[in-house]
């Protein structure tokens, strides 16, 4: 294959980002990223009209991970307000075709393409270098895939299991979860431990621990826990048990041997707290079945590359075989 010149796109409920990447011979060399907060613009093709304003890129393919179900050729994104057309954008950038998935299709495809120093580990284990690998965890969202080893490249299934039920597991989290169908949302993974739910759960975690409501950001949270404050301190384990019950569900489901990767800037922020041992329980205790998930490798992708080099991984094995 001679060198190539391809575009990556990842958009989730927060930000944008966009990168020109050289391929040749599968190695990928990627530029720098062009970073933006999706509030700045009132649809993907306004800021991939302002990247390409800015850039110009000649460019001959392009990869986009973007946060919602692809349908028909759409992906809605949930969080943001956005509908992605796949003709609409190739009309845009003037190509025959599109790589389009879910953002955490491409975050599972880039977390078995990690450099050293990509990512962080949560828990030791051993790694079947042909095993499944689970992906997921909490941003503006609560997205999930699944990686399996098939001959010499790797087949990705993205669901949506941030959207599954929430399962508490003590008195508190009991009333977390009835406090928030008292009020009408539905209490998922996502609105738990999501940006997009953090102010719903911190109002019931207040409410089911008879305090008043702090009315902290994200942010502040993170710092009040750090000092020590006693709401700020549950609310985070209060995320982080339920990562960690999310991801373990996962894990089973797809027997993930291969290892976990945990991705999301609210992972990111949650670290402490997922390696206290209330959380990794949550994670390893399975009953007669704990076994199966003992020797499990537990990281967390800290890399921002990684979601565009597994959009370009993507756009590889797509043109390599013809399907993703």
């Amino acid at each position: 294959m001679n060198t190539e010149t391809i575009l990556l796109g990842d958009a989730g409920g927060t930000n944008v980002r966009f990168a020109v990447a050289r391929v040749a011979h599968a190695q990928i060399t990627l530029a720098p990223i062009w970073k933006r907060p999706g509030a700045e613009y009132p649809s993907f093709a306004a800021a991939l009209a302002a990247f390409l304003a800015e850039t110009g890129p000649n460019i001959t393919g392009a990869a986009f991970g973007l946060a919602g179900v692809e349908h028909l050729g759409r992906i809605e994104l949930l969080n943001r307000g956005w509908t992605v057309d796949r003709r609409e954008t190739m009309a845009q950038l003037g190509l025959d075709g599109i790589v389009m998935v879910n953002d955490f299709f491409a975050m599972a495809r880039g977390a078995v393409e990690l450099a050293a120093g990509d990512a962080l580990e949560i828990m030791a284990g051993e790694i079947d270098p042909l095993g499944s690998v689970a992906v997921g965890g909490p941003g503006t969202g609560f997205g999930t895939a699944v990686l399996r080893r098939i001959g010499d490249g790797w087949v990705v299934v993205a669901g949506e299991g941030g959207h599954q039920n929430y399962v508490p597991q003590t008195d508190l989290e009991w009333r977390v979860a009835e406090n928030l169908r008292a009020r009408g949302v539905y209490p998922s993974n996502e609105i738990v431990a999501a940006g997009v739910g953090f102010e719903e759960t911190r109002e019931a975690l207040a409410i089911a621990m008879g305090l008043a409501d702090p009315k902290l950001s994200q942010a502040g949270i993170i710092t009040a826990a750090e000092r020590g404050d006693v709401f700020a301190l549950e609310f985070c384990r209060l995320r982080a048990r339920c990562v960690m019950t999310a991801m373990g569900n996962l894990a089973l489901v797809a027997n993930s041997t291969g290892g976990v990767c945990l991705a999301g800037g609210v992972t990111q922020r949650l670290v402490p707290w997922l390696r206290e041992k209330s959380a990794l329980d949550r994670f390893y205790q399975r009953g007669p079945r704990t076994g199966l998930l003992a020797g499990i490798a537990i990281r967390n992708i800290t890399s921002e590359t990684a979601p565009l080099i597994g959009a370009a991984h993507l756009w590889l094995d797509d043109r390599r075989r013809g399907w993703l």
